[in-house]
C-alpha cells in the first residue's frame, strides 16, 4: 500500500485504525494510487447544483456521506446525490446557524455533526434526525473542523464579537445518543478547555494516546505568541505545551507516519515540524519561513508537505502560492505561484504514475481548482502555467477546472473525492460542483440483445449493459444515462448508436500557457451491429429459425423433421448466416446418425447421461426406432427465448458428440 499520510482520513480507515476523522476522504484505487483526474485535458464538470441565493443560505463545504454529498444551508442539514447533482427532499433542521460557513459536516459513526454558532448537533446519517445538541457554556462561532476518535469528537470555538482576545473553548463531546426519544437532547462536553483568543479554523488531531490542537495568539494580528497543545484525549488534562509558536495556528495538525512527525502552520508565515512521544511530550520543534501567512494544513505525503500562503493584499498574483516542502532536508523545494490564497488544506493523493498530485482551491475569482504534480528530487512547478502579460508573467500551478459564468466564484472551501475519483466542491458562487475524469469510452455488451430484425422495428434496448470507460481506468455502469437511436430500422442499417452526454464544460490546456475555460464537453457514443431484413425475407429467416427450434428430444422419428429443417435451411441462399440456431441443426443431424448406426444398438442397455447428468436408461428392446436420446429436463431449451432473433430457440442432446445449448449470433459489421 503506497502512504496516503496526512491529517483527514475517511471513516472506515479511522474506524479501523483509531485515528482522527475530519471532512475530507482520499479517492484511492485497490493499490493505493490516485483516482483524481491528472490534468484539466483528463477532467470534465459532471454536475453543478445552486443552493440558496446568498452567503446566509449559500452551501457550507461538502462531505461524501455513502452516497450522498452533504452540508449545511441556513439552518438546514441537506444532501444531494452524487452521481446526479439532485437535491434530497430530506432535511435536517439545526439548532442555529454559523456566522460563516466554512467547516464541512462530518460524517462518522452512522452520524453527521454540524458545528453552529455556540454548539454543535448530531444528526441521524440516514434520516437526518436530530440525535443530539451541545450548547458551549462559553459560546462563540464553530469556526474549527470537527475531529472524531474513539467515539467522541474534538472541535472549538472562537469569538462572539470578532475580539481576538476573547476566552473560547476546545471541548471533546462523547457521540453517544443517551435518549432516543427526544432530538433535542441537551448534551454535556466530556471535558472543556478554555484558552485566550479560543480556536479560529484550526483542527485537532487525535490518536489513541492524545488529542492535539493549535491555538490563537490572543491578540489583535498575527505577530503575538500561539500555543500547540496536547491532552489526555479521556481526561482532558493538559501533558503538554509547545508555546511561542508565531501567530495564531489556523491550520489543523498533520501526522506522517514516515517522518514520524506532526506539521502546521501558522498565520505568523512559520510551517512547523514537532515530535510528539506516547506520553503527548513535545520535542524537536523547529520551523520554516513560508514568506508569508498560512491557514492551510499541511498535505504530508512520501516526504513532502504542500502548504497554500498567502501574498499582500486582495489583487491577482500577489505573491501567493503553494509551498513545496522537502521534509528530510527541511528546506522548500520550490513555490507554485497562484492568483489567488489557497487558504486551505490540499487533497493530496499518489497518483499511478508514482507522482503525488495535490490539489486546492484559490480563494479568487473564478474560485477553480490548482493543482501540484511532484517527487522527491522536483525542484520546480511541473507543467507549469505561465500566467500573465509582457513583464508580469508568473509560473503557476497547473488548473485542473475553471468554474464559468454563474459558477465562477472566490472559493475557500476544502476537496473531498470519492473512490472513483470525482472532486466535489463548493465556491461562493452557491454552486455545488462535481469534476471528475473525463470519459474516454464507452462499451455496450450485446451479449442477451436481439440483433436482428425486419425493417420497421425499432431497437429492443431489453439486455443492453453499458460502460463508460474514464481516463483514470475506472469503469462505471451507465446503461440508465444512455439515449438509443429511436429511428425505425430499415435495410440499409447496419448498426444503431448508443449516446451518452456527461459533463458541462472543461478547461482545455494550451502548451503552458493559460487554459482555455468553458470548453463544451462532447458526448461519447459507441454503435451495436444490428442486421435488418426486409419483410419477406425476415420471416423466412424466422420459420426456419422456428423449425430447427422445435425439433425438439432427437429421435429416429424426428429424422424427416431434420431432413425438412436442413432443406429449408439451404433454400435461404444467402439468408442463411442470419438463421442463428444453425448448430443446433447440425447436432441433432449428428444424433439422427448415432442413432442410425448399428453399432449404437449394441450399447442401447447402457445408461445415457446428459451433459447436465441427468440419466435415462434404455430398455433392452432390439427396436431401435423406439430408442430416444433424452436431453435433461433442465438443458432443453428447445422452447427458451432466443434474444438474437427474438424467437424460442436453443436445443441439448444428450448422449451425443456435440452437445450444443444456445445460438449463435450473426451480425454484420458497422461500414467503415
Amino acid at each position: 500500500m503506497k502512504k496516503m499520510f496526512s491529517r483527514t482520513a475517511c471513516a472506515a480507515l479511522a474506524a479501523a485504525l483509531s485515528l482522527s476523522v475530519s471532512t475530507g476522504v482520499y479517492a484511492q484505487g485497490a493499490n493505493g494510487e490516485a483516482k483524481t483526474p491528472d490534468s484539466a485535458d483528463n477532467a470534465a464538470l459532471y454536475w453543478a447544483t445552486k443552493v440558496g441565493t446568498s452567503w446566509t443560505d449559500g452551501p457550507s463545504p461538502v462531505a461524501i456521506a455513502g452516497d450522498s454529498i452533504i452540508y449545511t444551508s441556513a439552518d438546514k442539514l441537506c444532501r444531494i446525490n452524487k452521481e446526479t447533482g439532485e437535491k434530497d427532499s430530506v432535511q435536517g433542521q439545526a439548532a442555529g446557524t454559523k456566522s460563516y460557513a466554512v467547516t464541512a459536516p462530518l460524517y462518522a459513526d452512522g452520524k453527521i455533526f454540524v458545528g453552529f454558532d455556540g454548539g454543535i448537533q448530531a444528526f441521524d446519517a440516514d434520516t437526518l434526525e436530530s440525535l443530539w445538541i451541545y450548547k458551549d457554556e462559553l459560546g462563540g462561532q464553530s469556526l474549527s473542523s470537527i475531529c472524531y476518535s474513539d467515539g467522541c469528537i474534538y472541535t472549538g470555538f472562537w469569538s462572539s464579537g470578532w475580539s481576538e482576545s476573547d476566552t473560547k473553548n476546545f471541548v471533546c463531546i462523547d457521540v453517544a445518543d443517551e435518549d432516543p426519544d427526544k432530538t433535542d437532547e441537551e448534551k454535556s462536553a466530556k471535558w472543556t478547555y478554555a484558552v485566550k483568543g479560543g480556536f479560529y479554523w484550526t483542527g485537532a488531531y487525535v490518536n489513541g494516546d492524545f488529542a492535539v490542537v493549535g491555538t490563537e495568539d490572543g491578540e489583535t494580528g498575527s505577530a503575538g505568541s500561539a500555543s500547540v497543545i496536547t491532552f489526555d484525549k479521556e481526561t482532558g488534562d493538559v501533558l503538554d505545551k509547545a508555546e511561542d509558536i508565531y501567530g495564531d495556528v489556523r491550520s489543523g495538525i498533520s501526522y506522517d507516519e514516515e517522518t514520524d512527525a506532526y506539521y502546521f502552520t501558522s498565520k505568523g508565515g512559520k510551517f512547523y515540524s514537532v515530535k510528539i512521544n506516547e506520553n503527548g511530550k513535545f520535542s524537536d520543534l523547529k520551523s520554516l519561513d513560508l514568506g508569508g501567512p498560512s491557514t492551510s494544513t499541511p498535505s504530508v505525503l512520501n516526504g513532502r508537505a504542500y502548504v497554500g500562503v498567502s501574498g499582500t493584499g486582495w489583487s491577482a498574483y500577489n505573491g501567493c502560492g503553494i509551498a513545496v516542502i522537502d521534509l528530510e532536508s527541511f528546506k522548500l523545494a520550490y513555490k507554485a505561484e497562484t492568483a489567488g490564497t489557497p487558504q486551505v488544506k490540499g487533497l493530496a493523493l499518489e497518483n499511478e504514475d508514482g507522482y503525488n498530485y495535490v490539489y486546492f482551491t484559490e480563494n479568487t475569482a473564478p474560485g477553480g481548482i490548482r493543482y501540484i504534480k511532484d517527487k522527491k528530487g522536483v525542484d520546480g512547478v511541473l507543467d507549469a502555467q505561465i500566467e500573465g502579460d509582457g513583464e508580469d508573467k508568473h509560473i503557476c500551478a497547473p488548473v485542473l477546472f475553471t468554474p464559468t459564468g454563474d459558477q465562477a466564484n472566490y472559493a475557500i472551501a476544502e476537496l473531498a473525492a470519492d473512490e472513483d475519483g470525482t472532486i466535489y466542491y463548493k465556491n461562493d458562487s452557491n454552486y455545488i460542483m462535481a469534476v471528475g475524469s473525463a470519459v474516454k469510452e464507452i462499451k455496450a455488451d450485446t451479449a442477451n440483445v436481439k440483433t436482428l430484425y425486419k425493417e420497421g422495428e425499432v431497437f429492443d434496448t431489453n439486455g443492453v449493459k453499458v460502460t463508460a470507460v474514464l481516463a483514470n481506468g475506472v469503469e462505471k455502469d451507465i446503461t440508465d444515462k444512455v439515449v438509443f437511436s429511436e429511428e425505425k430500422l430499415t435495410a440499409d442499417d447496419s448498426f444503431v448508436t448508443v449516446t451518452y452526454s456527461y459533463g458541462l464544460y472543461k478547461d482545455k490546456t494550451n502548451d503552458g500557457a493559460a487554459n482555455t475555460a468553458g470548453v463544451e464537453v462532447s458526448p461519447v457514443d459507441t454503435v451495436i451491429d444490428v442486421n435488418v431484413l426486409i419483410e419477406g425475407d425476415y420471416d423466412k429467416v424466422q420459420a426456419v429459425i422456428k423449425a430447427i427450434s422445435e425439433l425438439g428430444g432427437i429421435t429416429l422419428d424426428s429424422e424427416k423433421a431434420v431432413t425438412e429443417a436442413r432443406a429449408a435451411y439451404d433454400q435461404l441462399g444467402d439468408l442463411k448466416e442470419y438463421v442463428s440456431n444453425y448448430d443446433v441443426l447440425l447436432s441433432a443431424e449428428k444424433a439422427i446418425e448415432e442413432l442410425k448406426n448399428p453399432e449404437y444398438s449394441q450399447t442401447s442397455s447402457e445408461t445415457v447421461s446428459s451433459k447436465t447428468g441427468t440419466e435415462s436408461t434404455a430398455d433392452n428392446s432390439s427396436n431401435v426406432e423406439s430408442k430416444a436420446v433424452t436431453s435433461s429436463k433442465s438443458a432443453n431449451s428447445a422452447a427458451s427465448s432466443n434474444p438474437a432473433t427474438g424467437t424460442a430457440g436453443g436445443l441439448c442432446f444428450a448422449g451425443v458428440a456435440v452437445v450444443i445449448c444456445g445460438a449463435v449470433v450473426s451480425s454484420k459489421k458497422k461500414n467503415k
